[in-house]
């Protein structure tokens, strides 16, 4: 889930070992959940220092081991060992109070994908069965953690905000879709979805949705074009999905239906790339079609899928999100550390005005035990890591809960399908397709 934003290369891998490993890792992920993990032995944690730097936390790999072990890892299968050692070194200096955990680099590897990895889900009714072996796990789990965002270089998004706010809106909104099937007469069950089964189609009708579709205006002549100058935000279903919206909000939705000679003619399909994200990569296009609009309403979710529960009523509404920032050996970290920190604060302010004002996001950090980051220290990683650090495996299952392994899904962004992660979207989409 995205968990997936996947990716295609859009330039030889400044570091080819690297490029590789955390490729792999974003592959590997595709609506995977993860064990945090919080028992003895130690692994891959204690490599990374862990300092503060006002509401950032920085995980430093000063002498290359880690990275190294990491290439190791994934060169023998063990994904996993990159995002337990992220989990476990923060859980080292952090308490349990955070809901979401997003990874930021600062090191460009030249691969173009972002992804959303889960932890647990206690909700019925939003698709998480159609990509995983159950709807529901971890939810006898004391954790606080729901999943974890890997948001990749930081200067993807600080040379590009408008993508850097839709590829993040949509590895947050992996957390909750796009994964559900729809009771149509007529459609097949998941006629809704396109990329990987776990975004929305490039058919449906929504607000530019960050978790993908278009907005279509409808030409009086049987004809639909795209409206990518229209604002991006979650749409009515997204809204209902995530808890923010009950279902007595949700208007009628629209699904073009396009003969595949149409779909030839135009060059696109049902995984292409939404216009609004491909003008933000510099893409841009309008696409007009002849298409048959299929209307129904979210009872037709509510009946593929049952109901949402918990209902909107009794949904979380405030969300807390920790910002890391991996620091690879080399990596200018003071250069970076505040531009980062302008992110945070973006992604905060844009998720926000996304969902119409419904939630909050808080990325503030609070009751760190690691140093500051500049001052001078003698502790060395994993110092203070002796009642919460973890082996770093994968191979062991969660303090409390069942490990739920071998789901079917995977989402990609923008750009591939490399990583089924969650990745959100990505970019060299627009490269991948052209029409005539």
């Amino acid at each position: 889930m995205l968990l997936s934003l996947l990716s295609l290369v859009s330039a030889a891998p400044a570091d080819v070992e690297g490029a590789w490993a955390f490729e792999k890792w974003a592959e590997s992920a595709r609506m995977r959940p993860v064990e945090r993990r919080v028992d003895p032995p130690r692994g891959g944690a204690d490599l990374l220092a862990g300092y503060q730097y006002g509401d950032l936390f920085i995980l430093q790999d000063d002498d290359g081991e880690w990275f190294t072990a990491a290439i190791q890892s994934a060169g023998s299968g063990n994904f996993d060992y990159i995002t337990n050692s992220f989990i476990n070194a923060f859980y080292r200096d952090n308490p349990d109070n955070y809901d979401y955990l997003t990874v930021v680099m600062l090191k460009d590897l030249s691969l173009f994908f972002a992804f959303y990895q889960p932890v647990s889900n206690d909700t019925l009714g939003i698709g998480y069965d159609s990509i995983t072996p159950g709807e529901v796990f971890d939810q006898d789990s004391t954790n606080k953690m729901q999943g974890f965002i890997f948001m990749n270089y930081e200067g993807l998004w600080t040379g590009n905000p408008a993508s850097g706010r839709y590829v993040f809106g949509q590895e947050f909104g992996h957390r909750w879709g796009a994964f559900v099937n729809a009771d149509v007469e007529g459609q097949p069950d998941d006629f809704l979805l396109g990329r990987d089964t776990a975004h929305w189609s490039y058919w449906f009708n929504n607000s530019n949705s960050p978790m993908e579709g278009n907005s279509w205006k409808d030409n009086g002549d049987g004809t639909w074009s795209t409206d990518r100058r229209g604002e991006s935000t979650y749409s009515d279903l997204d809204m209902y999905l995530m808890g923010l919206w009950g279902a007595d909000q949700v208007g009628t939705q629209t699904f073009l239906q396009v003969s595949e000679e149409e779909q030839a003619r135009v060059g696109l399909e049902p995984a292409s790339s939404p216009e609004y994200f491909n003008c933000t990569m510099g893409g841009c296009a309008d696409t007009t079609v002849t298409a048959t609009p299929v209307t129904f309403g979210v009872d037709a979710i509510v009946s593929a899928e049952g109901a949402r529960v918990p209902s909107a009523a009794d949904s979380p509404k405030s969300f807390r999100m920790a910002i890391i920032v991996l620091a690879l050996q080399g990596d200018d970290v003071d250069g970076a550390l505040d531009r980062v920190d302008g992110l945070r604060q973006t992604w905060e302010r844009d998720w926000e005005e996304d969902v119409r004002g419904t939630a909050d996001l808080i990325t503030t950090l609070d009751q760190s035990t690691a140093a500051t980051w500049g001052e001078p220290t003698d502790s060395g990683p994993g110092d203070s890591a002796t009642d919460s650090s973890a082996d770093d495996s994968g191979n062991v299952g969660k303090d409390t809960g069942e490990k739920v392994s071998d789901p079917s899904c995977g989402c990609s962004a923008a750009p591939g399908s490399l990583l089924g992660l969650g990745l959100g979207l990505a970019a060299t989409l627009a490269l991948r397709r052209r029409r005539a």
